[in-house]
Parts: C-alpha cells; sequence; structure tokens
C-alpha cells in the first residue's frame, strides 16, 4: 500500500532481535483481546449439526438391482 513504511534489518542480530520484540508485542496483544473477550469456543452441534458418515445403503440400490430383474429372469 501507499504510504506504509517498512523496517529494514542491516544484520542478523538485529533481525533476531526485530522478530522476538514483534512476537512479544503480538502475544501481548492476543492476551489483551483475551481479556475483554474471553477465550475462543466452538459453535456447537445445537446450531451446526453435522450428520457423519452413514453405514447403511443411500438409497441407490433400487437402480442397480431391481429395475433390471426383469431382464435377467
Amino acid at each position: 500500500m501507499k504510504g506504509e513504511i517498512y523496517y529494514v534489518c542491516k544484520s542478523m542480530k538485529e533481525l533476531i532481535a526485530y522478530t522476538k520484540m514483534k512476537r512479544k508485542k503480538r502475544k501481548h496483544n492476543h492476551t489483551e483481546i483475551l481479556k475483554v473477550y474471553g477465550e475462543c469456543k466452538g459453535m456447537g452441534n445445537r446450531r451446526y449439526k453435522v450428520e457423519g458418515k452413514k453405514t447403511y445403503s443411500k438409497g441407490k440400490q433400487y437402480a442397480y438391482t431391481h429395475r433390471w430383474n426383469h431382464f435377467y429372469k
């Protein structure tokens, strides 16, 4: 974007110090947000119920068997 200023590290030690500082700042922001809004939680099954995989046949047996039985009698 226009007008943004990026930090340029001139040595590896400076880069390591910069990343440590940035991680500490990110962790602090995250803990402050947790204090306000609380921990992340799931939505729960009451609102969004997802069915598991079915083990029984799904209604396609007619097309595979009964429909063609009159040809093979």
